[in-house]
């Protein structure tokens, strides 16, 4: 794995750590140097599976000795094993972002803490510096080397999210910071376990920034109690079956995902595959609009990952190169690897990054980044998500495992503090984003509430456990009807929630969001855009400020009407807003992506749909093309009414559609040779040429070297034309902002859809190298 930026390789603060090049280690630090031995599968298999539940296990003892209902709810952290110089051997199977960015910690501190203070059996090292290798500074990892007769044999770590590590918000989350001094301080690796015990002196200073130092020390405790489990377990494995033999199966996990990632690349074609999406509002200041991109490039065995387009840091929207490259490797481990534990350090040797210094994905110090583990990170992973889903679509391989969009997207943090019912202080955030929905599949739906595939083990807490950590209480918390992006496969229904503040006299709350204005996660194939998140609050008045009265609101049982007085939408970045009994706070989180044509979809399932309350019925008939009606007092479908409405909506969209870019070849397709998606693929023609074809015509749209979407008809609609819970975002930005349609010329076929900014050209988003395509085709052969 090799990180180049602007031609030179990096290791600068200004910039971030980067992995890249040969490490400079005091040479008095030993490493375990292990004879190759032959590995008969049965020990291979029986320590492979003992090394995976070694992280089960270390995430475990960090839930029963943390006291944080971010770690015991949430499961907000992950470990993680690697080896003796920092290469991923597994992942854990929680927030797998958290891990993504581990080894760079590992490799900056074997480089700058080799020679002073050192590296010793017994120690373990903390950061939360973003810059070397965190989302953010509240994501705090620990590092602890493991050795084997004073020989350095591997290392565990952890990253946890604690509470509050000071700053100018409680929390953490600022939304109206300007740069990082605005923000709890950045602490770059410091020994703070020594020889089997903590360092007082450290623990007191890393304490001493906080509002909860009790939270935090027994946090810290958790981390520290996750990394002696793991380290005692490792050299358990060491005693029964002699280092040599660990170390092989070490060895072996890395070049086994290796090769099984090596194979899959083999099947696809090289190329560029490329996205764009937006964030908003920087500063509670502004309405401006700014734009992320990610290409991912494919050349031989190789990948190579650029955010060049991407527009610069700016205010409270940014991350670091690590939080970018974590979020990367969240979509790489289930999309390429799944049936490898998370075993991403075999992928990893044929990776290459190229980030831009001081874009909104890969900030430079001294940028503001402490939203950056809800805005940037979850930002990075939509956009991996299509590129990655798009790569996976070309090859038989992988087409069952990618999804669209997840939801949460964009995570709507409501960061709290205040007094709680008991007379003390608190800080919390919400947690129910993480039963977030699943994007839909290329073969089926995505699932309703079930917790986003980058945090496999995320739950949402229960109400009564919110309500016993926060002064609250809960008015609803349900699945949101409309909220599953549509298309031929749906998005699965995402979580709404309502609450009140409860035995306090107020709540302070700081609002840090993006994906608010507009949807943030973009759909596939044709398919449809889940919904952004939404924030609504409604002011108490009168003698209302009681906890009974929010209750009893007119539209409790329903989403917050905003007819009714006092009731506002949130703004993306909202600075201390001060929520008193009586007062209503709503949060819908952003919804996951639908896959395909809506007009594909079967009606049964749209039926089922409305029966089930996923689509109201006035808007399942309408974005699916449905004619439903009374049948014995029941809803039902009528066939023939659908399918002339079906007919009848493909012709309205060739009537409204603008003219294609480019006139279509008059070339005959003589053989398909790659599917891009359902309705999109590559062929070869009569001639001999290749070209983007639509495959519902079986006709060609242009020449390969073109945009595939020069060749469709277009039409762009305003984002509240396709959803119902989608508001105006003039009430946020000044942007334009376009929901696009790509149709195919012929049949009138949904082809792609896009969210963009008026003034932005259609993105092109998949390059083909034309010249591998025929040794492509010969390896599936050969593979037959």
């Amino acid at each position: 794995m090799s990180v180049v930026i602007n031609g030179r390789k990096m290791d600068g603060r200004g910039d971030g750590y980067v992995p890249g090049r040969a490490l400079n280690i005091d040479p008095s630090l030993k490493f375990f140097k292990g004879d190759p031995e032959s590995l008969d599968p049965i020990t291979y298999e029986v320590i492979r599976n003992n090394l995976w539940s070694i992280n089960e296990v270390h995430g475990d003892t960090i839930v029963r000795v943390s006291g944080s209902p971010i770690a015991a709810f949430g499961y907000d952290f992950n470990p993680s094993i690697m080896t003796g110089r920092g290469d991923f051997v597994f992942f854990g199977p929680y927030l797998q972002f958290h891990a993504g960015m581990q080894d760079m910690q590992v490799k900056w501190i074997l480089e700058n803490r080799s020679e002073n203070p050192g590296i010793h059996d017994g120690d373990m090292f903390l950061s939360n510096d973003p810059w070397v290798g965190t989302c953010h500074q509240n994501d705090v990892m620990l590092c602890c080397p493991v050795f084997h007769r004073g020989e350095l044999f591997c290392w565990v770590a952890n990253t946890l999210h604690f509470v509050d590590l000071g700053g100018t918000t409680p929390g953490g989350w600022n939304p109206v910071a300007k740069s990082v001094y605005d923000e709890a301080t950045p602490i770059p690796p410091v020994k703070i376990v020594e020889g089997g015990k903590i360092r007082r002196d450290v623990e007191e200073q890393f304490k001493r920034h906080s509002r909860a130092p009790q939270s935090v020390a027994l946090d810290l405790r958790a981390v520290i109690a996750g990394n002696t489990v793991a380290r005692t377990r490792i050299l358990e494995l060491i005693e029964k079956y002699g280092a040599p033999t660990v170390g092989a199966v070490i060895d072996r996990i890395l070049d086994d995902s290796e090769r099984v990632f090596v194979d899959a690349l083999a099947d696809i074609p090289d190329g560029e595959w490329s996205e764009r999406s937006y964030l908003e509002v920087a500063s509670a200041d502004e309405r401006k609009v700014y734009k992320g991109e990610l290409h991912v490039r494919k050349s031989g065995d190789r990948l190579t990952f650029s955010n060049r387009g991407t527009d610069p840091q700016v205010g409270a929207i940014n991350i670091t190169f690590a939080a970018w490259r974590g979020g990367i490797l969240s979509v790489i481990g289930p999309f390429f690897c799944s049936d490898m534990l998370y075993a991403i350090g075999g992928p990893l040797r044929h990776m290459d990054f190229e980030p831009t210094p001081g874009a909104i994905t890969t900030a430079s110090y001294p940028a503001s980044v402490s939203n950056g583990g809800a805005i940037g990170t979850e930002f990075s992973i939509s956009l991996a998500n299509n590129c990655l889903a798009k790569i996976a679509h070309t090859t038989p391989k992988l087409r069952r495992a990618y999804t669209a969009n997840n939801g949460m997207t964009q995570v709507a943090v409501i960061s709290s503090a205040g007094m709680d019912q008991r007379g003390e202080p608190f800080m919390n955030i919400f947690l129910d984003g993480y039963a977030s929905p699943v994007g839909a599949y290329s073969f089926r739906d995505g699932l309703a509430t079930a917790g986003v595939y980058w945090g496999p083990k995320q739950t949402a807490p229960n109400v009564e456990h919110a309500e016993l950590v926060m002064p609250i209480l809960y008015l609803h918390r349900r699945e949101v009807a409309n909220s599953g992006g549509p298309g031929r496969y749906t998005g699965g229904a995402t979580v709404g929630l309502a609450f009140t503040a409860h035995k306090t006299d107020r709540i302070v709350h700081q609002i840090a969001a993006c994906g608010v204005s507009h949807p943030t996660a973009m759909g596939l194939a044709g398919g449809y855009a889940g919904p952004p998140s939404i924030l609504k609050f409604r002011a108490a008045t009168g003698n209302a400020h009681s906890s009974t009265a929010a209750l009893r609101a007119d539209d409790a049982g329903r989403s917050m009407d905003l007819s009714v007085p006092g009731t506002r939408r949130l703004a993306p970045m909202e600075f201390n807003l001060s929520q008193q009994p009586g007062d209503v706070c709503e949060m819908i989180v952003s919804g996951a992506a639908g896959y395909g044509d809506p007009l594909d979809r079967d009606p049964a399932a749209v039926l089922t749909d409305v029966d089930e309350g996923t689509y109201e019925q006035v808007y399942a008939s309408t974005v699916f093309a449905i004619a439903f009606v009374e049948r014995a007092g029941k809803v039902a479908i009528d066939d023939k009414a659908t399918a002339s409405l079906r007919s009848q909506a493909r012709r309205d969209r060739l009537k409204y559609a603008a003219a294609a870019e480019r006139a279509p070849p008059d070339v005959t397709i003589v053989e398909k040779v790659l599917d891009l998606s359902d309705s999109l693929a590559i062929g070869r023609g009569s001639e001999g040429n290749f070209y983007f074809f639509s495959t519902p015509a079986g006709r060609a749209l242009v020449p390969l070297g073109e945009s595939y979407k020069d060749g469709c008809r277009r039409i762009d609609l305003a984002l509240t034309d396709i959803n119902p819970m989608i508001g105006d975002p003039k009430e946020f930005i000044d942007d334009d902002i376009q929901f696009r349609l790509f149709i195919c010329p012929f049949t009138g076929t949904l082809i792609e859809t896009e969210i963009a900014r008026s003034v932005d050209l259609p993105l092109h988003d998949i390059v083909i190298d034309a010249s591998g395509l025929g040794n492509i085709v010969a390896h599936r052969k050969a593979a037959q």
